[in-house]
C-alpha cells in the first residue's frame, strides 16, 4: 500500500484524525496512546527510552512511524515478535491497534531490565497483553512468526542474522529504517538471499519501511 509523506510537526490532534481516517485506529485505541504518552513522559528522565527532542513529537515520530507498519503485514498475520523493543516503538503500538484481534500475539523482546519495566507499566496502563522477554535476543528460544519488526536496533545485515531463526516459510519482515537504507540493502544482499520492498514513510520523508520475504543464507555457491 503507497501513502504520501505528510512531513512532520504536524499537531497531536492532526495526527490522531490520520490515524483514525487512514489507519481505522478507534476512539479507544487513541486514549491508550494518550497514556501510553503519560507513562513515557513520567519515565523518560529516569531511564534511556526515547530521545528527549522526540518527546514533543511523540505523535509524529513515535506512533505515526510504527502504526504505519500494519496495513504492510499479511491480513492473516497472527504472531508477531519485535526485536529490542527498547520503549515499545513499534511493538506497543502496533499491540494496541492489535487489541480487538485477540487471536494475534505480540512478543516484546529487551534486553535492559529497567526498559522492561517500563513495557510492563506502559502495557498495564494501555490495557494491552503483551509478552515481554526480558534477554538479549540471542539467548531467547526462537519460533516460526509471521511479523518480525525492528526499528533502531542494528543494520539489516544483523537483523537478518537475528531473523533466520524466527522464518517461517510465509515470515515478512517489517524494519523502519532511514537514508541509509540503500547502502545496508546492498551489504545484505552480500550474505543474504530474499525479496525487498521500499515502502515511504509517512511520519519522515527521509525514511521508509523495508519489507523483506523469502528470506535465506546464502551458500557458498551461491555467493562465488
Amino acid at each position: 500500500m503507497h501513502r504520501p509523506n505528510f512531513g512532520a510537526g504536524r499537531r497531536p490532534a492532526d495526527v490522531q484524525a490520520l490515524l483514525v481516517s487512514d489507519y481505522g485506529v478507534s476512539r479507544e485505541t487513541i486514549d491508550r496512546f494518550e497514556a501510553y504518552q503519560a507513562i513515557l513522559i513520567k519515565w523518560a528522565p529516569r531511564i534511556n527510552l526515547v530521545g528527549a527532542s522526540t518527546l514533543n513529537a511523540f505523535w509524529d515520530r513515535h506512533i505515526l512511524d510504527s502504526a504505519q507498519i500494519l496495513p504492510f503485514a499479511h491480513p492473516k498475520a497472527r504472531t508477531w515478535v519485535d526485536f529490542g523493543s527498547g520503549a515499545g516503538f513499534p511493538g506497543l503500538v502496533l499491540a494496541a491497534m492489535l487489541h480487538d484481534r485477540p487471536d494475534n500475539k505480540v512478543t516484546l523482546i529487551e534486553a535492559s531490565a529497567k526498559r522492561c519495566g517500563f513495557l510492563r507499566e506502559a502495557a498495564r496502563a494501555m490495557q494491552v497483553h503483551v509478552e515481554i522477554v526480558n534477554d538479549k535476543l540471542e539467548n531467547v528460544a526462537a519460533r516460526p512468526v509471521d511479523v518480525i519488526t525492528a526499528r533502531a536496533f542494528t543494520a539489516l545485515d544483523r537483523l537478518l542474522s537475528y531473523a533466520e531463526p524466527w522464518q517461517g516459510p510465509h515470515t515478512q519482515s517489517l524494519f523502519p529504517k532511514g537514508e541509509e537504507v540503500s547502502a545496508e540493502l546492498a551489504q545484505a544482499s552480500t550474505n543474504w538471499l530474499f525479496k525487498s520492498t521500499i515502502h515511504p514513510s509517512v511520519s519522515d520523508v527521509r525514511g521508509c519501511i523495508v519489507e523483506i520475504t523469502e528470506c535465506q543464507a546464502r551458500t557458498r555457491s551461491t555467493q562465488l
